[in-house]
């Protein structure tokens, strides 16, 4: 009988204290999922601000490094007639490499934002200046510069040349971009293209031979418009996740 009671006792014990040891088992599993949770956010957030860092350090000296190899390359294929001192002081030049770092000036503040989502919304007001330049060269322009150009080839050279000398700059910003946490790679690559086309087009503008406000606005613009696409194609695979 005693024996029966000691049994008893004990199946007694180990019910009770059964439960109690699978709830700390439990909550110890709990605190260590949460403890590695925990850890992986930091991680992440780490490996977050580096990337932000790295990308913030890297724009702007690739967009100041590629604006003159792009002038150096303008130089190089095309040549110019004039001198550069000539050249920096002709009215001209000075407008359309003035309205062409202004737009790129727009477009490195997007392409900041395309890279550090949550930073703003800046959208097409980024780039009112440029656009605003443009638009009051063309209504101070009297010198009836033809907007073809001075030659059957001026319309076709210019885009050319601009798309040309845009593209290692395109290739640059959007390894640059890769840097940061670009979330929509066809739109970022957009502006990967805007910002491009425009040091392609500053660049262009030392080496160029039609002076008219009109011709600039409208093909100037036609360039960066095909670079611009060509980086919304191109980041939609070098910008996918």
């Amino acid at each position: 009988m005693s024996l029966y009671i000691e049994r008893c006792s004990v199946s007694l014990i180990l019910a009770t204290s059964l439960p109690a040891i699978k709830e700390d088992e439990d909550m110890k599993t709990a605190d260590d999922t949460s403890a590695l949770i925990k850890k992986m956010v930091i991680e992440a957030s780490q490996r977050s601000d580096q990337r932000k860092l790295s990308f913030e350090q890297l724009l702007l000296p690739a967009a100041f490094l590629m604006l003159a190899v792009s002038i150096a390359l303008a130089f190089l294929i095309f040549g110019s007639d004039l001198e550069v001192v000539s050249i920096l002081t002709r009215p001209p030049f000075l407008f359309k490499f003035v309205v062409m770092v202004a737009l790129a000036a727009g477009a490195l503040l997007l392409v900041r934002q395309a890279g550090q989502p949550g930073t703003g919304r800046l959208g097409v007001m980024a780039l009112v200046p440029g656009l605003s330049l443009m638009a009051a060269g063309i209504a101070l322009d009297n010198s009836a510069f033809p907007t073809p150009g001075v030659s059957a080839v001026s319309v076709l050279s210019c885009v050319g040349a601009i798309v040309l000398l845009s593209l290692p700059v395109l290739v640059a910003i959007l390894c640059v971009l890769k840097c940061g946490v670009p979330t929509r790679p066809g739109r970022d690559g957009l502006m990967a293209g805007l910002l491009a086309g425009t040091i392609g087009g500053a660049a262009y503008a030392f080496v160029c031979k039609n002076d008219g406000a009109a011709f600039v606005a409208v093909w100037y613009n036609v360039a960066i418009i095909i670079v611009s696409i060509l980086g919304s194609v191109t980041g939609r695979r070098l910008l996918a996740w």
